[in-house]
């Protein structure tokens, strides 16, 4: 199958760290899709879903985080990148990046993951006009429920230091995160928050999140229910800090679009039951049209 039609872009942040990307792009349409990636996803797992939009009248960004795969090499030495970085300056390019493409754009976000986490760190997240959050739920172990909260907060405290105990460098390497490795600074910050109180909002953390309760954007939560990553508890706390919008949430069992699983990264797989049962009622968000 040949690749799908895409142009490769570079875009700079503010502090002149160049990001890497791909649009997929809708002709004659000013409707514009930003992805904010999952921890350690390169923005070709993305690919069919932003085809799928494309096909559909949306212009869709795609773009690894710093520090990530074509994003790799920068300005800054890679023991300085924190996740913070991606929300306040990598997210906050993409957006700047698109509406100088088209200041009149009409302009959606979906988080898939830590995308959904670290939206509103981006200071013009409020320009955004509507937002989907895809398998995405605060990282704290406190809002795991029942007996599943004592299992990851050992993942937490326990396996994970032992883990990067064995690791050189300045990357730490585990299928558990993502696909590909990652800042091991970033790491440890996404640590330190999820063993947090209230995750990054934990006021300890000192960050500006300002812009999350200046969202006034519509938003649609989509939790797959066997994805350990973001139960519904999870997901339903990090709701509760985009608190001006108006929420929708679905939750997708893979039985009903006839799957055995589906899990935490099989929603943006290329099938025609994922396409039916979870990337048209994504879609008919956006568009307002009904999934009745």
């Amino acid at each position: 199958m040949p690749p799908y039609p895409h142009t490769q872009v570079t875009f700079e942040a503010a502090d002149g760290y160049p990001l890497q990307g791909a649009f997929y792009l809708a002709e004659g349409s000013n409707r514009y899709l930003l992805i904010g990636s999952a921890f350690g996803v390169p923005y070709q797992y993305y690919k069919h879903f932003a085809d799928y939009m494309a096909r559909n009248g949306f212009n869709t960004l795609v773009f690894d985080y710093r520090g990530i795969s074509h994003s790799k090499q920068g300005n800054m030495p890679t023991d300085k990148i924190l996740m913070q970085h991606w929300g306040q300056r990598d997210i906050e390019a993409a957006i700047q990046f698109i509406l100088a493409q088209d200041p009149v754009a009409e302009l959606h976000y979906l988080g898939h993951s830590a995308g959904g986490q670290i939206l509103g760190l981006a200071q013009s997240s409020p320009k955004i006009n509507k937002i989907i959050i895809a398998a995405s739920g605060v990282g704290t172990w406190r809002k795991w429920p029942g007996l599943q909260k004592y299992l990851l907060a050992g993942i937490w405290y326990l396996v994970f230091p032992l883990v990067k105990l064995f690791q050189k460098g300045d990357y730490f390497h585990s299928k558990m995160l993502g696909p590909i490795p990652v800042p091991k600074h970033a790491v440890n910050q996404w640590l330190n928050w999820a063993r947090s109180k209230d995750y990054l909002f934990t006021p300890q953390h000192e960050l500006d999140l300002s812009a999350y309760q200046a969202i006034k954007a519509n938003i649609f939560a989509v939790t797959i229910s066997d994805d350990w990553y973001a139960p519904v508890s999870a997901r339903d706390a990090l709701l509760s800090h985009y608190a001006s919008g108006q929420t929708n949430t679905l939750l997708v069992q893979p039985k009903d679009i006839n799957l055995k699983s589906i899990g935490h990264f099989g929603l943006f797989k290329k099938k025609q039951e994922i396409e039916q049962g979870i990337w048209q009622p994504m879609l008919n968000f956006l568009t307002g049209k009904s999934d009745d």
